[in-house]
């Protein structure tokens, strides 16, 4: 199946029981399997048909603070409209879960830079790399949001086109043993620590301490690290499937002596670069990145004791400053004593494609780098 109904396939594994979105290429179809299931009858739940973005945002925020499980989807400046409800439902930590269905602001092409550009509304940000992954990793998004230790929305973000349009064989599990694993969700109506004060929650006057929300919801996140982990641990017993350690997923990192870091389709090229590196006597391996946030420092930090160089390939820039990716990693390792070498390379703005050659070059690079010889910093490829 086409990745947008492996993602609309999730929905109806989950039980979700009200859905709403407004089609956005190259979401739409996503929207269309929802209202085909709908009109069907297939399951109990309520899609709701709105005007734009911002309301079917709203709408899953209302139903969500009720308690009931939620889903909507966007794309691109679609996901822009939802700017200022996203913050809502990130400040009200309310467990909606949203696939988004990468295209790049400045064109219709896939890129990162829609998600990207969401990073200070206080959501859980995952990437994905293929078609059974979308459906797997929004089921475990459920799971990890209405957690009572986390209760923090989610975006699941998968490249457009690429995956939202392209049929690849995807493992549908029975629904029984998902209905045992992923029981309804547990309407939660406060989350808040006593000294909070939910009248004034998230609005910063009155009631107390002003940063408290802030304070509340950072640590709210960076908490998720372990239960994600927790249940990809979980997920692999029930359903036989693992992607790493549910924050970054390793390949043929076992005698690599540097590390190229991708997320989302691309790294499935890496992979096939990898395998021609290693062939050739070139140790290179990849880490794919699953969760962008909350990053993985623990796990990064711990690489840095065992690899000579990271190479970082984001697919998003935010122009003045860098590639977020790799300033995040440079973050994570900047108190470590191994000083690792770490290369910047910006890949696939746009929609362009990314070749396993490109890789290879990426690879060639970074090992130099790692026996410091002279290279550039910033590679554009």
């Amino acid at each position: 199946m086409v990745g947008n109904k492996a993602a609309a396939t999730a929905c109806k594994l989950a039980r979700v029981q009200v859905a709403s979105a407004f089609p956005i290429t190259p979401q739409t179809t996503i929207t269309q399997y929802l209202s085909e299931m709908y009109a069907r009858g297939e399951w109990d739940f309520d899609f709701v048909n709105v005007e734009g973005e911002l309301t079917s945002q709203v709408v899953v925020q209302g139903a969500s603070r009720v308690g009931a499980r939620t889903f909507t989807c966007t794309s691109g400046p679609g996901l822009l409209y939802m700017h200022h409800p996203m913050q809502v439902t990130g400040s009200g930590r309310l467990p909606v879960i949203m696939a988004v269905v990468h295209r790049g602001y400045k064109g219709m092409q896939p890129d990162h830079s829609d998600l990207m550009s969401q990073q200070w509304t206080g959501w859980g940000h995952q990437y994905v790399e293929h078609a059974q992954e979308i459906l797997d990793s929004l089921l475990m998004a459920y799971k990890v949001a209405e957690d009572p230790r986390v209760r923090i929305p989610i975006a699941v973000g998968y490249d457009g086109y690429v995956l939202s349009y392209t049929a690849e064989p995807v493992e549908i599990p029975d629904q029984a043993v998902v209905d045992e694993w992923l029981p309804p969700n547990k309407p939660m109506p406060s989350i808040l620590p006593d000294e909070v004060d939910p009248s004034t929650f998230g609005r910063g006057w009155g009631g107390g301490d002003p940063q408290m929300p802030w304070k509340t919801h950072h640590d709210a996140i960076m908490g998720m690290e372990d239960v994600q982990k927790e249940i990809m641990d979980s997920f692999e017993k029930t359903f036989g499937r693992r992607y790493g350690n549910g924050m970054i997923e390793e390949y043929r990192m076992d005698e690599a002596d540097v590390a190229i870091i991708a997320m989302g389709t691309i790294a499935g090229t890496c992979k096939a670069a990898v395998d021609k590196m290693q062939a050739d006597g070139k140790k290179v391996g990849l880490i794919k990145l699953r969760s962008y946030i909350p990053f993985p420092n623990k796990d990064f930090q711990e690489w840095a004791k065992k690899v000579d160089g990271f190479a970082v390939v984001d697919r998003s820039i935010c122009p003045g400053k860098g590639g977020p990716v790799y300033m995040k990693l440079r973050d994570a390792l900047y108190d470590q004593e191994e000083k690792t070498a770490t290369l910047q390379f910006h890949a696939g703005l746009g929609g362009k494609e990314v070749r396993v050659h490109d890789f290879k070059m990426v690879g060639d690079k970074i090992l130099k780098a790692a026996k410091g010889e002279k290279v550039e910093k910033i590679t554009w490829v």
